[in-house]
């Protein structure tokens, strides 16, 4: 999914659980279609999505996906506002968000080589009313040895972010900015149910990287509070590890479990665990719950 630096960071997260209906096509063809809704606690950020997969073979060697999102984000966030009786003193509040409406398209092409290694191809498109994204991405998967119990991935990602001035945010105009992402990862087959996979990754965000809704309270010399707009670096640094474990328990039951750590040179730690079931109702209906559990640090220049 497209990276989208402009938001504000999530807290506490409930997330329900998502209902996948697959579609049998033609030989290895595939079409699905998700959808989710996702709550935040405090009478936060709400957001119903729903996404469309249409997957493509043509033969052993080449496998063409098509993936059109869209989603509705509505609710409130925190913000500052003015202490009932002070003229320049804040306490923290809860403010309206915009209903929004984001959609999105990405396409990949995947292709084998005679040692059925792997090489994929990507590009996606996201809009919403404030904020523009484009990514190119190119992945190669190498296999071990010929037992196939082990892989190796190298992947890049290079992405254009635009922050949409609009009569609500704080840049007048548009701004952009750009980010690479790089990660290698590791999968082994623990054996015929279950597999792990561990991942190294490292990525450069640069430009206008301000959350351009955000306003923060500063104080002036003479002590005195007001409100200004939230000023950033204009580059972060970051990199991280992650962990995921796959397990069939049956052949219509299967679960996945992944951890990651974060941390970036604005001095931000994070550590999240998700963990994922897949149930097989029939042939044609999947049912998929979510945990998702976040804890994240703040930044050192707040």
């Amino acid at each position: 999914a497209p990276h989208r630096p402009m938001r504000a960071p999530t807290l506490l997260i409930f997330a329900a659980s998502a209902l996948v209906a697959v579609l049998p096509a033609h030989a290895e063809d595939k079409i699905s279609y998700q959808t989710y809704k996702y709550v935040e606690a405090g009478d936060r950020m709400r957001v119903l999505a729903g996404d469309l997969s249409i997957e493509k073979d043509f033969g052993t060697d080449h496998v063409l996906s098509f993936d059109i999102g869209h989603d509705a984000i509505s609710g409130a966030t925190p913000c500052w506002q003015l202490k009932p009786g002070y003229a320049n003193e804040y306490v923290s509040g809860k403010c309206k968000v915009a209903h929004e409406v984001r959609n999105s398209i990405g396409a990949s092409w995947l292709t084998r080589d005679t040692q059925r290694n792997e090489y994929t191809f990507g590009a996606a498109l996201s809009r919403e009313p404030d904020f523009d994204s484009k990514e190119l991405s190119a992945q190669a998967m190498f296999w071990h040895d010929e037992s196939h119990n082990r892989s190796y991935t190298i992947g890049v990602a290079l992405q254009r972010n635009t922050s949409i001035a609009t009569l609500n945010t704080n840049n007048a105009s548009d701004e952009a900015s750009n980010a690479v992402n790089v990660q290698f990862g590791v999968n082994q087959v623990l054996d015929k149910t279950s597999t792990v996979e561990l991942a190294a990754f490292a990525a450069r965000d640069s430009g206008y990287l301000f959350n351009h809704y955000l306003k923060v309270v500063r104080t002036s010399p003479s002590g005195a509070h007001y409100l200004a707009d939230d000023t950033r670096p204009d580059s972060r640094r970051a990199a991280g590890l992650s962990a995921r474990w796959i397990k069939a328990w049956r052949p219509d039951f299967k679960t996945n479990v992944w951890v990651r750590g974060y941390y970036d040179d604005w001095g931000v730690k994070g550590l999240t665990l998700e963990a994922k079931a897949y149930w097989d109702i029939n042939e044609q209906w999947r049912i998929n719950p979510v945990l998702r559990l976040n804890r994240q640090g703040a930044a050192n220049f707040y």
